[in-house]
């Protein structure tokens, strides 16, 4: 006869789960398996996408955004060349983000830019409506760098990185010099 944890014998098969405890169970399912359980977001401050439970509501931050101001990490869209080159005023975050992540409030709650942020020259800003929907070969066109990865597959049959990503730079001056195509 099985045994229970404390030593008890436990009768087998065990009887059927009562209607209370049935109904718990498909609560706890459906709470598990709801979209609000799962569904990420990006941190306003680094762009991290993070759990929506997991993201203070950036209207509910009680604290200085002063360090999140760097100059010349941003830049406003321009429409023309003789448009003038801008700042974006203000902290450095992406404002499309409506919550920021545990570990940027514990930085900024100390005064201190996240080591992640977007102010620490990564921000890249919105996607231009000219380069939203590019192809593969159209994004490697006019990308900045090109990157270089070795794989082999190994006896078990799954890939194994054997070396390092190498970044190389594009010649995007000379690119631009061709297009558009005659």
């Amino acid at each position: 006869m099985p045994k229970s944890n404390n030593g008890a014998p436990t009768k087998f098969p065990p009887r059927p789960p009562s209607s209370p405890q049935i109904e718990q169970i498909v609560n706890d399912f459906c709470a598990d398996t709801s979209p609000s359980a799962f569904e990420e977001s990006g941190c306003a401050v680094c762009g991290e996408l993070k759990l929506r439970t997991d993201l203070t509501p950036i209207q509910d931050i009680r604290c200085d955004l002063s360090s999140l101001i760097s100059d010349g990490v941003t830049r406003k869209e321009r429409l023309a060349s003789k448009d003038p080159i801008e700042e974006l005023e203000g902290p450095i975050i992406d404002r499309l983000c409506k919550g920021v992540c545990g570990a940027c409030l514990t930085s900024l709650k100390k005064g201190k830019a996240p080591k992640l942020a977007l102010s620490n020259g990564l921000w890249l800003g919105p996607v231009p409506d000219a380069l939203k929907g590019l192809t593969f070969a159209e994004s490697m066109m006019i990308a900045h760098i090109r990157h270089n990865r070795a794989v082999v597959r190994v006896s078990s049959g799954r890939d194994k990185m054997v070396a390092n990503v190498i970044m190389f730079s594009n010649p995007t001056l000379a690119v631009y010099r061709m297009l558009p195509p005659s």
